[in-house]
């Protein structure tokens, strides 16, 4: 029933729309990396239907979770929780998160009581959706990652990797609802006498509740940098630490739905617990250890066009050029004259990152003047880099430029 549901979206125009700005997020992506590193902007057809594959099954894992849990969407408050994120959006981007926009609304609701929403519901809901994106950042957060330069708090220009992934999340989510005992209703599934583990609020005391099944479409995004790391290790972190958040959060609304004087914990706990993740992120990241910095010896390897001749030959992000050739190499101008006297064959010298061990490999080139597609970590001659020092929101950023006009 839910494949079925889910199929229902493909013949809706909303889920094409949701593709085609999944599409250009992953087109604006590689015009920046073509930008920052002058090399050709890569396709972003594979991407995007990579992205909608992975979307697919993270659609059907989290229309299941749905179901057992009982989220009904008549009890979320959905429009609550968009206008609330787009508002907070206007302050940092990072803001519209509905873990955020969920727990404000749940507070609301615990202090005030409103709006008519059913906080383990809100909670349940969002701990659903980030375990969804847990489990897609840990499969697929890694691919695409776009190899950037920052500065790190000393002040070092380093390399390091912008994690940004976007996938269509079609779900099926569920309406409850109470039917005249007198109606005759086909086609309806017998469900044990545990089910749903969060019962139904608004509809207490009814006894003729049915749930049906409603197909909606929504995105995924996640968006991290790695710099102390290669970015299949920071994604697998990355996802440990939000499915811990998620499961902790669906514990806690379901104990609220038994114990409705708790609900504060997840009310609380929602907003806070996803502040602290992002905190531990970004302190292990802009407090640790870069990986990608410039050796002492060689040259560093930040990334690697896909089909180039150094990719072609085995070599990976995080490997150490040594010589070429025979001829050692200690920059990036070295690495430059060299090249001028190899042909379409050469034999390089690097230290492997994964085994550390050092080995030879031939490289072939298809012809002479094919470049090696090589991205090389930040040495002394790089000037430009990304400032991630800063995530102003839209209305900061209007404030600023009116303060920088005044001024």
């Amino acid at each position: 029933m839910i494949i079925w549901n889910i199929a229902t979206l493909f013949a809706q125009p909303i889920f094409w729309i949701v593709i085609g700005i999944i599409w250009f997020q992953f087109r604006r992506m590689a015009k920046m990396k073509s930008k920052l590193f002058n090399v050709p902007e890569e396709s972003v057809l594979k991407p995007t239907i990579i992205a909608t594959l992975y979307g697919l099954v993270g659609g059907v894992i989290g229309s299941l979770i749905l179901i057992v849990v009982g989220i009904s969407v008549l009890e979320i408050g959905i429009q609550y929780l968009w206008l609330l994120a787009i508002a907070m959006m206007l302050i940092n981007q990072r803001f519209m998160c509905f873990a955020y926009a969920g727990g404000i609304v749940s507070l609301l609701k615990y202090f005030f009581g409103v709006p008519a929403i059913s906080i383990p519901q809100v909670m349940g809901l969002v701990a659903v959706l980030h375990l969804v994106e847990a489990i897609l950042i840990l499969f697929s957060g890694h691919l695409g990652a776009i190899p950037v330069y920052v500065k790190d708090r000393q002040g070092r220009l380093v390399g390091g990797f912008n994690l940004q992934k976007f996938w269509p999340l079609p779900i099926v989510a569920m309406v409850a609802m109470v039917i005249p005992q007198s109606t005759s209703v086909v086609d309806i599934m017998q469900m044990p006498e545990w089910w749903p583990l969060i019962k139904s609020e608004l509809l207490v005391g009814e006894e003729n509740i049915i749930y049906m099944m409603l197909p909606v479409i929504a995105g995924l995004g996640y968006g991290d940098i790695a710099l102390t790391a290669k970015p299949k290790e920071k994604t697998s972190y990355s996802a440990f630490n939000l499915g811990i958040f998620s499961i902790i959060l669906l514990g806690l609304a379901i104990l609220a739905a038994y114990f409705p004087a708790l609900s504060i914990l997840a009310a609380l706990f929602s907003p806070l617990g996803h502040e602290l993740i992002i905190y531990l992120g970004r302190r292990a990241e802009f407090n640790g250890e870069p990986k990608f910095i410039n050796p002492q010896q060689g040259i560093m390897i930040l990334d690697l066009l896909p089909d180039s001749p150094l990719k072609r030959a085995g070599l990976d992000s995080g490997d150490i050029i040594i010589s070429i050739n025979g001829s050692l190499i200690d920059n990036s101008w070295d690495l430059r004259y060299i090249l001028q006297f190899t042909g379409k064959f050469f034999e390089i010298e690097y230290l492997e990152d994964k085994r550390k061990v050092i080995k030879r490999k031939l490289v072939v080139k298809e012809n002479i003047g094919e470049a090696l597609g090589l991205i090389l970590v930040p040495d002394g001659y790089v000037q430009s880099y990304l400032d991630f020092s800063q995530e102003l929101g839209f209305t900061k950023k209007i404030l600023n430029k009116l303060f920088r006009k005044r001024a």
